[in-house]
């Protein structure tokens, strides 16, 4: 029996969902800075009530990544959305804001979805007790 070093090996995958299911992390731009909150503080009104500290803890995905499968982000464009879970295949377009929740603190992230609520106008959940 050969070796596994010495088994030839198939060119191209050998099933189409192993490209597609991929769980690789996405791609980072380490060349660019990442911007934070506090640059585009004037263009969305989620942040109006966010000091200038929370605001620079708040780093924005770089434009043209990919948003990793099954990870919570939030779009500043979009606060009906409030948090959404990525499928993988979307992409940070062109002037999109979008925040991930590993990025910031879970008091930052609740924050974010309460100030959510206030610019859309509804009520936010009550919680009886912090969540475990």
């Amino acid at each position: 029996m050969a070796k596994y070093d010495e088994a030839p090996v198939p060119r191209g995958t050998s099933r189409r969902w192993e490209v597609l299911m991929s769980d690789d992390e996405p791609l980072s731009h380490p060349g660019q800075a990442r911007r934070t909150a506090l640059e585009v503080r004037a263009e969305h009104r989620v942040l109006a009530g966010f000091g200038e500290t929370e605001l620079e803890s708040m780093p924005l995905v770089p434009e043209g990544q990919r948003l990793a499968r099954q990870a919570w982000y939030l779009d500043l464009h979009d606060p009906a959305r409030a948090d959404y879970v990525a499928d993988g295949d979307e992409v940070v377009k062109g002037g999109q804001h979008v925040i991930a929740r590993k990025e910031v603190s879970p008091a930052v992230w609740e924050e974010l979805l309460r100030a959510c609520d206030v610019v859309l106008g509804r009520q936010p959940p009550v919680r009886l007790r912090p969540a475990v």
